[in-house]
């Protein structure tokens, strides 16, 4: 096949592989966003909605399109001359604050040196997220749709600039100023009167020496402070509010009818760091503003903490195909999330290979149709467009450029091939990682158990269903016998949310039992049933997911009180896990002899992974992020780096800096090429990825 071919199908991919808000552009740089779009739902029903003037909570894992969508819908708003939409990574805004050498030192308060790192944190990254704001508004306004409205309004861009910097300027309090040592007060009496401020000026130009008011400062020196306490002291910091009613004004005179505000990556920060970002900014822009500004929001499933949010006033999308497509019948749910496959990969290929056929490129025969491989892709994706983007580059590695086409062997050596280099090592490598605290590392072991355990019951339930005599079973042998789900009690859904945050499972279909208790089905990742022998099951049958050997409620049960304990740390006092509602549900404090401790829930320390953990070096999650994704790919720049991991290319140079282990034991090497500088896995690197470096 014509080299050119194989080209243009890794355009292909990489337009399905793109993380964030990468912009799929074409070679004259023209943006491909309403050529490539694909809405999760027929006649584009999400991004409609996302075009209301309303609060979208998009919540989904890794790769399932949060930012295409959000991309998608910022290209439409574009075509509007009343609206703009504003666009905040906050993954990379909080990454930029982590690495800032900004203090609050210069600040008379009595604040622990944790809280005074915690607060300062809070403080400079609503700082950045304000500053960001501001470039977005210039970057939307000054544009030529706009244009008219300025003279129109008779307000020049000049002018109009010059009133956006004051507002801006006007947002941080003198307290701030003294908090940077570095800023001085460029506001005037009548404007601050004017907004309702009380603390009194000396005069334009002059340097405050405010010290923070008696409450706030008691607030401070609490060894821990809530997330309200934190707002407050915010306050003191920054006019939100003021900021709030100084855009909207400003704003209306260009004919700006409604502030749509993009938030992508909010998950990624700490949820004490989310708790304060939307209490602080979310909450008075979305329900104080007369419905002037509005959110478009990314989250991942049980990371979406959004304390100021009313669930019941916001539209939401939830984008794991269970949960989008379920509305409906079970059994229609596969049959939704095969056909977004389908509209998927046919939208691409029509538009990277216009008047060629697909079987070109897939092995067609008379008992592997095209739909055959929608449905395996979707089998090994779960519906998600990065993953397919993934495996489909791997494949056309597999068939050497298409010296021979895809086959359904292929797809699923890529799937096992895409699990073991992309998803696996979050567990099976936790002793190599720098944890903030061992209990971290501890959990990750417990889970790595969890998950093996679940591999050999379905190992066993193959051989079992293989040789059953049962009716249902009759049909297969211990080498067809599918054995991929596993189910459990809705009630224990929690306990496996992080093995599927990480895509080592996968909800199917929630049903009742042969009981008639609610119960929710999971499958186990097709690349890894691939790795492990375990037939994944093809068809679609209800009956057959619901029989008690895939009943696993008792072994997650085990695993529970085997791996977690119910402990106070005030005494150290242990519970039975069956009483953890009690505890950290209810929050009921400890009975022991009045103790009154907090009770808490912890992993069991386990010697063994203890003597791993004390005996290997051990590097910060993100360097073996990067370390990992260059075994597979060599000689990659930080920004390929941090398209790879879904993290801006300032966070991939700080992994890879002078201060990183993985540059201070000489596990990465770094070679300019054309000015760029390329970095690759050294020979220790891979000794080290591998469990054999000493």
């Amino acid at each position: 096949m014509d080299s050119k071919i194989s080209d243009v199908f890794i355009d292909l991919t990489d337009s399905l592989s793109k993380y964030r808000r990468a912009n799929l552009t074409d070679d004259n740089g023209g943006n491909l966003i309403e050529h490539l779009y694909v809405d999760p739902l027929d006649n584009d029903l999400i991004l409609k909605s996302m075009l209301k003037n309303n609060t979208t909570l998009l919540i989904g894992r890794k790769g399932t399109g949060k930012s295409t969508i959000i991309n998608r819908f910022q290209h439409e708003i574009k075509k509007n001359n009343d609206k703009i939409s504003l666009y905040l990574d906050i993954k990379s805004l909080f990454e930029q604050t982590k690495k800032s050498a900004a203090s609050i030192n210069s600040l008379d308060i009595e604040l622990s040196a944790c809280n005074r790192e915690k607060f300062g944190l809070h403080l400079f990254f609503i700082d950045k997220v304000i500053e960001r704001l501001r470039l977005e508004i210039k970057d939307s306004v000054f544009d030529s749709r706009f244009l008219g409205a300025f003279s129109k309004n008779g307000l020049s861009k000049s002018d109009f600039e010059q009133e956006l910097d004051e507002i801006f300027d006007d947002v941080k309090m003198p307290l701030f100023t003294e908090a940077t040592d570095h800023m001085h007060c460029k506001r005037n009496v009548s404007r601050k009167n004017a907004m309702g401020k009380s603390t009194a000026l000396k005069g334009r130009g002059s340097k405050f020496k405010l010290s923070i008011s008696a409450d706030v400062t008691e607030d401070l020196q609490s060894e821990q402070f809530s997330c309200n306490r934190t707002v407050s002291m915010l306050a003191n910091f920054f006019d939100i509010i003021g900021l709030m009613n100084g855009l909207k004004n400003l704003l209306r005179k260009v004919s700006i009818k409604c502030v749509f505000i993009c938030l992508d990556d909010m998950s990624e920060i700490d949820q004490d760091s989310m708790g304060v970002f939307s209490n602080f900014i979310i909450d008075p822009l979305n329900n104080l503003s007369d419905e002037y500004f509005k959110f478009k929001i990314s989250l991942y499933p049980g990371r979406d903490f959004l304390p100021c949010i009313d669930r019941q006033k916001v539209k939401t999308y939830r984008l794991d195909y269970y949960d989008l497509y379920s509305m409906g019948s079970v059994d229609k749910v596969e049959l939704a999330a095969v056909k977004y496959t389908r509209r998927l990969i046919e939208k691409r290929f029509d538009y990277y290979f216009q008047n060629i056929n697909l079987d070109v490129f897939f092995e067609i025969t008379p008992s592997v149709s095209m739909d055959d491989y929608y449905k395996l892709l979707f089998q090994i994706s779960s519906n998600v467009p990065r993953i397919i983007g993934k495996v489909l580059e791997i494949a056309l590695q597999k068939t050497n450029g298409f010296e021979c086409k895809i086959t359904r062997k292929i797809l699923q050596e890529s799937a096992k091939q895409h699990y073991k280099s992309d998803i696996e090592f979050v567990l099976t490598k936790s002793e190599y990682v720098e944890y903030k605290t061992y209990n971290e590392s501890f959990e990750q072991f417990h889970l790595l158990e969890l998950l093996r355990t679940l591999i050999e019951k379905s190992v066993v339930n193959k051989k079992h269903i293989g040789n059953s005599r049962a009716k249902i079973f009759e049909k297969y042998t211990t080498n067809s016998a599918p054995s991929n789900y596993l189910y459990i009690p809705e009630a224990m859904e929690d306990i496996l949310k992080t093995l599927e945050f990480n895509f080592f499972v996968t909800k199917h279909s929630q049903q009742k039992d042969k009981d008639g208790c609610n119960i929710s089905i999971f499958s186990l990742n097709y690349g890894l049933c691939v790795d492990n022998n375990i037939i994944y099951d093809d068809g679609c049958d209800r009956k057959f997911r619901l029989e008690r050997i895939f009943d696993c409620s008792k072994l997650l049960a085990d695993w529970m009180t085997c791996s977690k304990e119910l402990i106070c740390l005030t005494c150290g006092c242990k519970y039975e896990i069956s009483q953890k509602d009690v505890f950290i549900k209810h929050g009921v404090k400890c009975f022991a002899s009045n103790c009154q401790g907090d009770v808490i829930l912890q992993p069991v320390i386990n010697a063994e992974h203890k003597k791993l953990i004390e005996n290997n070096i051990r590097i910060q999650k993100n360097e073996y992020e990067i370390l990992n994704a260059l075994e597979s790919k060599k000689h990659m720049t930080a920004t390929e780096l941090g398209n790879e991991l879904d993290r801006p290319y300032q966070s991939i140079n700080h992994s890879i800096g002078k201060n990183s282990k993985i540059k201070h034991y000489g596990f990465i090497h770094r070679v300019v090429k054309g000015n760029h500088p390329y970095f690759s896995a050294s020979e220790n690197g891979i000794l080290y990825l591998q469990g054999k470096y000493i």
